[in-house]
This record gives C-alpha cells, sequence and structure tokens, in this order.
C-alpha cells in the first residue's frame, strides 16, 4: 500500500507518498515563517495551514497518476502544541497561536501552586509550550473570541477535520496539553478545572495509528483525492521521529535540532517519581512513552546569525563554507566566549520563559566564526544538560541526531564531543515522516512490530558515525560548568 505522510513542521510542511518499503515515489514541500512580534507572540496567519495542505496533496495525487500509483492512505504528523480556536463550522477564529509563543507566562506563574498535580496527572509542571495554558490565555483575554470558540485544536487536529470533518486525535498529542491524564490516556477533570477549560471544547482521543475518518468529496474535489480514503493520526511529529530513528528501544535517544531542539528517549512505563525538570508523554508506538526535553532555539539561533552576520547572495546558508570556518576554529580549541542560547526563553530543565540570550567574554580580538562556534557550542551545551537530566531514568548509550544543524559534519562532531556519546547520522533526513510510516503501517498490521518495520525501511540506509573525543569532552564539561554558573548569576 503507499501512503501520503503530510508532516508539518515549524518552518515548513512537507508531503512524501511511500510505499510499504519506504521508497519515496513523490514529495512536495512548502516553505513559511511564524510571525514574531512584540512581548514574545509567534502567531501564524488564517488560511495558510489548509491552503499549504490542499497545495501539497494536489500535486502529489497528480504526480502519482501520472506514474500509475495511487495514494492508499493519508497520514498525519505535526508540531504539537499550537493552538487554533475554531466555530461550530471549523473556521479559525484568529491566527494560529504558536507553541513558541509566550503570552501566556502570567497564566503559567499564576498555576504553579499545581505543579505536583500536574507533574503526577499529565506528567509535566505547567509551562509555556504546552497548550492548555494557550487556552486559557484566549479564555481570559479574549472574550469576543471565546464566545464563538467550539473547539480548541491545534494543527493536525485542524488539518484532519478538513479532511474529514472528525474532531479526533491521538494520545501524543493530548499528551502535549497538561489537560490528559497520562496513565489513564483520557481527559481529565481536575486538570480541566485547573485551565478553565471544557471537555466538549476538545477532540475525542485515539491511540496513535488509529484513522480518523475519511477523505471528504470537499477535500476530493480541492486536492482529487479519492473520497473515502482513509486518514490516519500517525502520532506528534517529535515521536515520529523518534521512532523514525530507532529510538523506541531504552539506551538509545533521538536528538532533533529543528527550529527548536527536541530530545526523546523511550521508557516502558510513566516514571514514578518524575522530576520538574522533565517532560513524559505518550509515545507514538502504543501503550509506550517517552521522556522529553526541548531547547527552544537551535536552527532558529543559527539561521538568525548566519542571516545577521554573513552576506548570503541568495539568502541560502552555505553549509560548505560553514564547515570549513567551523572545522579550522573548532579544531585549535574550545570556544572561549560563553553563550547563554535563550533566544526565546529556555525550556527544559528549568522552565524560565523569562530567560534571554546572554554573550559573556567577547573582547576585540575575537572573529565572527570565533562567536558562531560559541553560539553552536551553547546550543549543543544546553542539549547536554538535559541528556543528564534523562540518565535519572534510563542511561543513554547511544543517539541517533537529525535536524538542521545535521547539514554540518563538523557540528555533528561537535556534538558528540559535548554529549559524549556517539552518534548516528542517517543517509535520509526524513525521519519523523519514516517514523509516521512505521507507526501506521505496524498498526495497519503490514508489519508486526516497528522493530520489523525500521529493520525493512531503514535497515539498509547508509549511517554516519561520530565517536566523542574524550579529551575534547573534559573540556566542555567544564566549559559547560561555566554556562550554569553563568546562568545561576543573571537569572537567580
Amino acid at each position: 500500500m503507499n501512503t501520503l505522510i503530510i508532516d508539518i513542521g515549524t518552518s515548513s510542511m512537507r508531503g512524501i507518498l511511500y510505499d510499504e518499503a519506504g521508497r519515496n515515489l513523490s514529495s512536495a514541500q512548502l516553505k513559511y515563517e511564524p510571525v514574531k512580534k512584540a512581548c514574545g507572540w509567534v502567531e501564524q496567519p488564517r488560511g495558510q495551514w489548509e491552503a499549504y495542505t490542499v497545495k501539497i496533496c494536489e500535486k502529489i495525487n497528480n504526480e502519482a497518476v501520472q506514474i500509475n500509483e495511487k495514494i492508499d492512505a493519508i497520514a498525519v504528523t505535526a508540531q504539537r502544541s499550537s493552538v487554533i480556536p475554531v466555530d461550530i463550522t471549523g473556521t479559525p477564529l484568529m491566527d494560529t497561536v504558536m507553541w513558541q509563543d509566550t503570552r501566556n507566562s502570567d497564566i503559567c506563574r499564576r498555576l504553579e501552586k499545581y505543579n505536583q498535580i500536574l507533574i503526577r496527572k499529565s506528567g509535566a509542571k505547567i509551562n509555556t509550550v504546552f497548550s492548555g495554558s494557550r487556552m486559557t490565555w484566549i479564555k481570559e483575554n479574549c472574550p469576543d473570541i471565546y464566545k464563538d470558540v467550539y473547539k480548541f485544536l491545534n494543527i493536525p487536529e485542524f488539518i484532519m477535520h478538513k479532511m474529514t470533518g472528525s474532531y479526533l486525535t491521538d494520545h501524543t498529542y493530548g499528551s502535549r496539553t497538561n489537560l490528559m491524564n497520562l496513565r489513564e490516556r483520557a481527559w481529565d477533570e481536575e486538570l480541566l478545572d485547573i485551565f478553565g477549560i471544557r471537555r466538549e471544547q476538545l477532540c475525542d482521543l485515539l491511540k496513535p495509528g488509529s484513522m480518523v475518518g475519511k477523505v471528504t468529496a470537499e477535500f476530493s474535489a480541492d486536492t482529487g483525492i479519492t473520497v473515502g480514503t482513509p486518514v490516519i493520526s500517525a502520532g506528534g511529529d517529535q515521536q515520529c521521529a523518534a521512532v523514525g530513528q530507532g529510538a523506541f528501544v531504552p539506551g538509545t535517544a533521538s536528538i532533533v535540532t529543528g527550529t527548536g531542539g527536541f530530545l526523546v528517549a523511550a521508557v516502558e512505563k510513566v516514571p514514578e517519581q518524575l522530576s520538574e525538570n522533565m517532560i513524559c508523554n505518550c509515545a507514538a508506538v502504543n501503550d509506550k512513552y517517552i521522556i522529553e526535553a526541548n531547547v527552544l532555539t537551535c536552527c532558529s539561533a543559527f539561521d538568525w546569525f548566519c542571516h545577521t552576520f554573513y552576506d548570503w547572495a541568495d539568502g541560502v546558508i552555505d553549509y560548505r563554507r560553514i564547515n570549513q570556518e567551523l572545522e579550522k576554529s573548532s579544531l585549535e580549541k574550545v570556544g572561549e566566549i560563553l553563550i547563554l542560547p535563550y533566544f526565546q526563553g529556555r525550556s527544559t530543565p528549568d522552565w524560565n520563559p523569562d530567560s534571554r540570550a546572554v554573550f559573556e567574554g567577547i573582547a576585540l580580538k575575537h572573529t565572527r566564526v570565533e562567536i558562531l562556534q560559541s553560539l553552536v557550542e551553547g546550543i549543543f551545551l544546553e542539549i547536554a544538560n538535559n541528556l543528564e537530566e534523562f540518565e535519572k531514568y534510563c542511561p543513554i548509550e547511544k543517539a541517533y541526531i537529525s535536524g538542521g544543524l545535521t547539514n554540518s559534519r563538523v557540528m555533528n562532531q561537535m556534538q558528540a564531543d559535548i554529549y559524549g556519546l556517539k552518534l548516528y547520522h542517517m543517509e535520509d533526513s526524513e525521519s519523523t515522516a519514516l517514523g509516521a510510516l512505521m507507526t501506521v503501517l505496524t498498526e495497519m498490521g503490514v508489519y508486526s512490530s516497528v522493530e520489523e518495520a525500521f529493520h525493512i525501511i531503514r535497515g539498509a540506509e547508509n549511517t554516519q558515525v561520530f565517536k566523542p573525543r574524550m579529551t575534547r569532552f573534559e573540556e566542555y564539561q567544564k566549559k559547560k560548568g561555566k554556562m550554569q554558573e553563568l546562568y545561576q548569576k543573571i537569572y537567580r
């Protein structure tokens, strides 16, 4: 069977038509940029999500017809915590409030007193990333909008409704709201009361890999995809990325350095004593769980630096040049400058939305590439802080890396040196889409397990291995300690 994976990221939407062996039959990608406003607001204009989905689906369906292939199913995976309030017709009542948006900071501070309940039931303490407090903000600050709210949707729920007319979601998305009981996998009345959200304003919950409905006549007319084609919720993007990289067994981590950084490791059950510094979510593999950590700015900080301090003729980052400059600089020594990479606040392990980026120790002798090196080191050192938290729950033996910052072999080696881990970088960068494919095909019975799906779909793929240089690791441990001291001086 052929499955069209719709992968909705923070900076682009991709559609890839795969056969059941993971062969890419057709693909399309459209890029966009969230609108960043004052006071930490980040929004996506109304109309973009459905317009881009239609364009991608139409293009891939037309190409499938040309090569005598068909679309047997559509599976959706996406960013997880953005919020779209819609009226009873499913029409958005305002622009999408994106997951990076921090307008809900005051509400989070007000609800901190409930943290022990939230951790025990939902798997994470109150934070600006999860969507529950974002819904509360809309209720309290936009009464004219709230009176017409029929459902609070995230992006994949909105898109799947446009495809099928159904309001259904899966447990991976529910576990990113602070509103779902993680062990029971159901909306929790006590949590709903804390946030002031009504159960009927949320989608019904299913296990990941479940069919949420079938393509309607209206969506078929827009895209050409056959009426009745099954639509499946594959799970959240980071959960699917973990499956796509083999991080579905304890001891293996997935590290995705995209717009933000996302770290995932598999656990068999919800830890009994989950710390305030960590997140536990439902996995894309049914009845399994993951522990997760976030770094709010990775590629976004790197892109900002490159576009601000380099003169790119066509606006596209020249990774060959970055490699050459960083290789010379990083071979000589660890960066002297300390950079706290909190351009949009700090997520795990501290959850400080008020923190901002700090550059410390810049002297007249320092060059542009030395500052870039220290910025990249700062991002990876923050990821290392979160990996240390993972060790409290499961020893990490190796990690798979993907995302924009893995386009540089020099930065990949830098990651290995900073984490002190053997890292694997797979040839096909579409780990999220491939993980969604594995989840869906396993749930539909094409494969007996995700292990079998992974072996068939990715088993023969070329993989680069980066081994840590332990003397450099020790140097980075010292730098990480200095960064933590600087953070404590400024924000404590």
